[in-house]
């Protein structure tokens, strides 16, 4: 038995069935000397898991166990350690996800995988592209959560020569005499109208071939990258739906890729917490006429009416119990500890199964004191 790190989300393993299952959420230290205790912060929450298993599933986890023992002495398994790390497992298969959050020490063994910290590392952390601008050439990036990585362009597609060609713009000349054999030239041009010319052609041309070969297929964000004048003539004539309005003003020849990641990163919290703000408003006005709430019976049963629209959810908040979904009815567990899973993961699963929209959140960022809420469709 081997395990695998990855970052597709959700994994095709979740939709297995396998039961029980076992969810493991370390907050792995990067630097030194502290990151010598991730191994041991995990060995701990192993046995944790270990003890929550009933006594005749213990034998069908043996290689897992096995697995978790090799995982903990590998040097190489915690290099490139990030703020939290998230394993998932059941008897024949084990996941890791390297997380860029912190996460609450657990282990939890159930029915379903407890997957709360890595909705709300997903939200925030989604795949986007990147467009590097100048006059003649433009970058294109592709980037998420991870990293970010330049895509491979011809200079054909990507450079004002390459583009143009022999369709530069030349500067227009007219003839007129003045008599006898002198003569006069007047442009109607000139060196920067030539360039202006050019560089809307140019992109022009941009726009078009990101929109159709990237934007319209990834359907994913755009932010632009470039000094305030490209920025500016850019907008003017994008057509690009996914281009956001935020961008970052700087020459992109200046950047390296790990100041370009951060500058991305920047963008991408603020508009996160734009649109945070926009969801608590749309919460207020909903709770007001009866289009939401905060109680968590409420809510269980408008889930199972498939009236949730919105689901808001505190962060590292783990409530052991089951929710049944055909009934709409809570069944709480004993403690954290126990064989349970947890109430509140089910719940936001069944909303995303039936094309709602899940919200994780820290508690300050949360619309009431309740550490659930929800606005309905009608």
């Amino acid at each position: 038995m081997e395990y695998q790190f990855v970052k597709e989300f959700p994994h095709p393993m979740m939709e297995k069935g396998k039961r029980p299952v076992i969810s493991i959420y370390i907050n792995t230290h990067i630097s030194k000397p502290d990151r010598h205790e991730n191994p041991i912060r995990f060995k701990n929450l192993v046995r944790e898991a270990h003890e929550a298993l009933k006594e005749n599933e213990v034998r069908s986890f043996k290689a897992l166990f096995s697995l978790f023992k090799d995982m903990e002495d590998d040097a190489l398994f915690w290099e490139g350690a990030t703020e939290g790390m998230a394993i998932l497992a059941d008897e024949e298969e084990c996941i890791v996800y390297k997380l860029p959050l912190n996460v609450t020490n657990r282990a939890i063994v159930s029915d379903s995988f407890y997957i709360n910290p890595l909705l709300k590392s997903y939200q925030q952390k989604g795949r986007y592209h990147v467009l590097g601008l100048n006059r003649d050439r433009f970058f294109l990036y592709d980037a998420d959560r991870n990293g970010i990585q330049k895509i491979l362009l011809d200079d054909k597609d990507s450079t004002l020569e390459g583009v143009l060609g022999t369709q530069l713009t030349e500067t227009v000349l007219s003839h007129s005499s003045l008599g006898g054999a002198q003569s006069t030239y007047h442009g109607y041009g000139g060196a920067k109208d030539e360039k202006k010319i050019d560089e809307e052609k140019f992109f022009r041309h941009v726009d078009n071939f990101v929109q159709e070969n990237y934007s319209m297929q990834s359907k994913i964000p755009l932010i632009l990258v470039g000094l305030e004048e490209h920025q500016g003539e850019f907008r003017k004539i994008s057509k690009n739906p996914y281009l956001l309005k935020e961008g970052i003003k700087t020459d992109i020849d200046a950047l390296d890729k790990k100041m370009l990641y951060a500058m991305v990163q920047d963008v991408l919290t603020d508009l996160f917490n734009q649109q945070l703000k926009e969801r608590m408003k749309i919460f207020n006005q909903a709770h007001s006429k009866d289009m939401g709430s905060d109680d968590v019976v409420q809510i269980a049963r408008a889930i199972t009416e498939k009236r949730v629209a919105v689901l808001y959810l505190e962060e590292n908040i783990v409530h052991p119990g089951s929710y049944d979904l055909s009934h709409g009815t809570i069944t709480e567990g004993k403690s954290q500890a126990s064989y349970s899973g947890d109430i509140y993961d089910e719940m936001a699963e069944a909303v995303l199964s039936q094309g709602g929209e899940l919200l994780i959140l820290a508690k300050s960022e949360m619309p009431t004191k309740s550490d659930i809420a929800a606005v309905y469709r009608y």
